[in-house]
């Protein structure tokens, strides 16, 4: 798939710089545009069609959910992790998900964990590792949003942003793992036990990082140096 030819899966305003950044993330995360790559921005302008102000825009988002930076002459690039990066950034995702969890957990509601279970059922059909990617967000951020703690969770998904674009590669290799893991954080909702969901939620979280610091030992190119 080409960056043309994604841009029509992606609804929003052509001209507006949200559209741009969605459409220049899901091409990160699909591996159109790869770790290191130059944007050059008047040829991105031109290939996607838009304006170079909001483009340049769009930019700026991604570097804050560390996906773009931007390096004097060169311009923006595709950034990359290294694996202190990965292993530091699922760190700071189990400090603050165990965190908020432990504010939301008496507030999750009995249609909050029907809703959950639907979509855990969706997830575990989905073939597509991006949109798999994105019901995992929102199963992970759902279950938080009853703390409300908004900024708290805007940082969780700043996160994410940085370590998702990896998944289209690694989860094959922890998605039944995984899945399994977010039935036992469920059940131990449904069960009105919070230590037995801090703990099934801080060993998903671990897991996770274990896989994806494995396939980036196996995979040096994908690693920024």
């Amino acid at each position: 798939m080409t960056l043309e030819e994604l841009m029509p899966r992606i609804s929003g305003d052509k001209a507006a710089s949200y559209y741009i950044a969605s459409v220049l993330r899901e091409a990160i995360y699909r591996g159109i545009l790869h770790d290191g790559e130059q944007l050059l921005q008047n040829q991105l302008a031109a290939r996607m069609g838009v304006s170079p102000i909001p483009l340049r825009e769009a930019l700026k988002q991604l570097e804050i959910e560390g996906l773009v930076e931007f390096r004097g002459r060169r311009g923006a690039i595709v950034s990359g992790l290294t694996l202190e990066d990965a292993r530091e950034i699922y760190d700071m995702l189990t400090w603050l998900e165990t965190g908020v969890m432990k504010i939301a957990f008496d507030q999750i509601s009995n249609a909050l964990i029907q809703e959950q279970e639907k979509r855990l059922s969706e997830m575990e059909t989905e073939e597509d590792p991006i949109k798999w990617r994105d019901l995992n967000t929102l199963f992970h951020t759902s279950l938080y949003e009853p703390a409300d703690r908004p900024m708290t969770i805007d940082s969780i998904i700043k996160l994410h942003h940085q370590v998702d674009r990896y998944i289209r590669n690694h989860l094959s290799s922890m998605r039944k793992e995984s899945e399994a893991q977010h039935r036992e954080i469920l059940e131990g909702v449904k069960a009105h036990d919070l230590p037995r969901t801090i703990k099934a939620l801080e060993s998903h979280l671990l897991n996770t990082s274990k896989d994806l610091q494995a396939y980036m030992r196996h995979h040096p190119s994908d690693v920024r140096e």
